[in-house]
């Protein structure tokens, strides 16, 4: 009986082979001239034991011989981890791969309970649990520790097996995942340590993909005065000034026309309450398949700039007063003249320029040194260059450097100069403030009265 039994199912399994397309429960019985309820009972056998596979065409089911592979293929061949456990979570095979991971031989994985494989190599307490707890419905991602390898992350899948014999059983497919996961981690990890960076920097920061702001940190939030929700909903030049935008546009173009090349631009923004700021931006651009990403760093430059022009009104205001102070003024600093007033320039015939190009000695062509109040700085000499009594000064001596010179004008006339030169370091620059006045009159009038007084002394003896 049982023999006669076999032989209709195989009977029924060579029909469908020859008949790929499929074939119904009435094709089947005319074809072997049986009943149609033998024939169902046969086919529900194959059904249930995996060989033949049902198709349901509105009422009609068609049945086609099931295409698979065989098991032994599938765990000699297959680069995932297979174990194969009846239903007494005993192993029926496993294949090599699983047995590497395990560092077990055969014969002491096969038959055995898998709740007591002792795996000198990876701890399976998380795979015993995840089939006890789940029992091999779900797919799921589990961690083995291994003793060389350390941690080892795979993807789970449990597929129910059924055998010829209508025994039921549970293959388990690990497939390692660990590179892909850690993978993972490290973008994670680097996706943190950019948003833990970009928020706790000084400039604000926006990140857009094709015309969109996917990104904005916190300090472009505080510059703008929007929140990042509201800049996400907004386009970087809807916050530019109007007098500004044009400027600004044609740097986004340049940008995207050469992403190679960053673009600097000093601009000004209108903030959610309506105070603008200046801001330096800089823009760069990076083009991936058909993603365009646009990098914009702002840096709020008001109180520089606020600075700046304090600086500026503070130079103006020095500058006004020594063009209209009466004596000559220079400033040197590392040997080189940075300024020089209207005084100076009618004293000696020189203009700025020419000032600045020819230097202390070049402007002041001393003659010789006829008096130099403290002589501790520098000892008379017949001849010698200003630059080596100012380089004397002691920086932020109390008492100036005193001297009297006769020096010759651009054009060529002599004049008689009295001079101071004190000096102050700040860090690593020495100034040296040299104050010149012109009296040469005084000169000619004392030479006069000398002159006279020789003269009336010859008269005398």
């Amino acid at each position: 009986m049982m023999q006669d039994y076999q032989q209709e199912l195989a009977a029924i399994k060579d029909l469908l082979s020859k008949n790929p397309e499929g074939m119904s429960v009435t094709d089947i019985s005319k074809a072997l001239k049986k009943n149609k309820n033998t024939v169902g009972r046969y086919l529900d056998i194959l059904l249930i034991s995996g060989q033949v596979d049902m198709r349901t065409f509105g009422m009609a089911k068609v049945y086609t011989i099931s295409r698979r592979v065989p098991l032994s293929a599938m765990l000699s061949y297959s680069r995932e981890l297979i174990m194969v456990l009846d239903d007494a979570n005993r192993i029926i095979d496993i294949n090599d791969n699983f047995l590497a991971l395990l560092e077990l031989p055969r014969e002491q994985a096969v038959g055995k309970n898998i709740a007591y494989l002792q795996s000198p190599a990876a701890d399976t307490h998380e795979l015993l649990g995840s089939i006890a707890k789940n029992g091999g419905d779900r797919e799921i991602t589990i961690t083995f520790p291994t003793r060389d390898r350390g941690e080892r992350i795979f993807h789970q899948k449990c597929i129910p097996t059924v055998f010829d014999d209508g025994k039921k059983a549970i293959t388990v497919m690990l497939t390692d995942v660990t590179e892909h996961i850690l993978a993972e981690r490290e973008i994670r990890d680097s996706e943190e340590r950019f948003r833990m960076m970009a928020d706790n920097i000084q400039d604000g920061l926006i990140i857009m993909e094709n015309g969109t702001i996917i990104y904005a940190n916190k300090r472009i939030a505080e510059i703008t005065g929007y929140s990042i929700k509201e800049l996400w909903a907004l386009k970087p030049i809807g916050i530019i000034a109007p007098e500004y935008r044009e400027k600004a546009e044609e740097h986004a173009r340049a940008v995207e026309a050469h992403p190679e090349k960053p673009r600097d631009l000093q601009t000004c923004i209108v903030r959610k309450d309506g105070e603008r700021r200046f801001v330096h931006t800089r823009v760069s651009g990076v083009r991936h398949h058909d993603r365009f990403y646009n990098f914009i760093v702002f840096t709020d430059v008001t109180e520089h700039r606020l600075q700046d022009a304090r600086i500026a009104e503070s130079e103006e205001r020095f500058r006004m007063m020594a063009d209209n102070i009466q004596d000559g003024l220079i400033i040197v600093e590392n040997d080189r003249i940075v300024f020089s007033n209207r005084r100076i320039k009618e004293i000696t015939g020189y203009t700025t320029e020419e000032i600045a190009r020819q230097g202390i000695d070049g402007t002041l062509q001393a003659e010789d040194i006829t008096e130099i109040v403290d002589a501790r700085f520098l000892p008379i000499r017949e001849r010698c260059q200003i630059r080596e009594v100012f380089q004397a000064v002691r920086p932020d001596s109390p008492e100036p450097c005193e001297f009297k010179i006769w020096i010759r004008r651009k054009d060529g006339e002599r004049r008689y100069i009295h001079g101071k030169v004190t000096a102050a370091r700040r860090g690593d620059i020495t100034s040296y403030y040299i104050t010149i006045a012109d009296i040469t009159g005084f000169a000619e009038r004392e030479k006069v009265l000398r002159e006279r007084i020789d003269a009336l002394q010859e008269l005398l003896h």
